[in-house]
């Protein structure tokens, strides 16, 4: 027996239809394991935030830079309170540079405020290094140790900032 042409066309397109149903759709394979998520956070950008050690609270703000894993830029601290008779009230009013590392969630940075230039206290240099893995979206917490060429050893900083 002969079927005709329009029956055998209407048979073979409604046996194909069932064949894009997602209940035939294909199942990732068992064991199989996503691709890894980019674990290469990018810094560049203004970053603001706050810090405190045993001179005293104080604010940041960096422009960074970063290629690759490398970073740079400005760094300007500044003391919490100008007017709270502090030694950190004024040897804390700085601007200076920044550099460091970004690997493998692990971020380093080195924040150098040097000796001259037109700070209140020209005599005084600082230099910070802070080290965290503490990196979420928009905001970096760091512990840092450091150094003031008229205040001595910093040892116990923690700093936040946020994009």
């Amino acid at each position: 027996m002969k079927i005709p042409a329009p029956l055998a066309t209407a048979a073979l397109l409604i046996s194909l239809a069932g064949c894009g149903s997602p209940a035939s759709a294909p199942s990732a394979p068992t064991g199989a394991t996503p691709p890894p998520a980019s674990s290469a956070a990018n810094l560049t950008g203004t970053w603001t935030g706050t810090g405190t050690d045993a001179q005293g609270a104080e604010t940041f703000r960096w422009n960074v830079t970063q290629t690759g894993d490398r970073l740079s830029g400005s760094a300007v601290l500044d003391s919490a309170d100008r007017n709270d008779g502090s030694c950190g009230s004024c040897h804390k009013q700085k601007t200076g540079v920044l550099a460091g590392t970004l690997s493998n969630g692990a971020l380093t940075l080195t924040l150098d405020f040097p000796e001259g230039g037109a700070d209140i206290t020209p005599l005084c240099g600082i230099t910070m290094h802070a080290t965290t893995s503490d990196i979420a979206a928009g905001r970096i917490t760091a512990a840092y140790t450091g150094t003031t060429t008229c205040e001595g050893p910093i040892t116990d900083g923690t700093l936040t900032v946020t994009r």
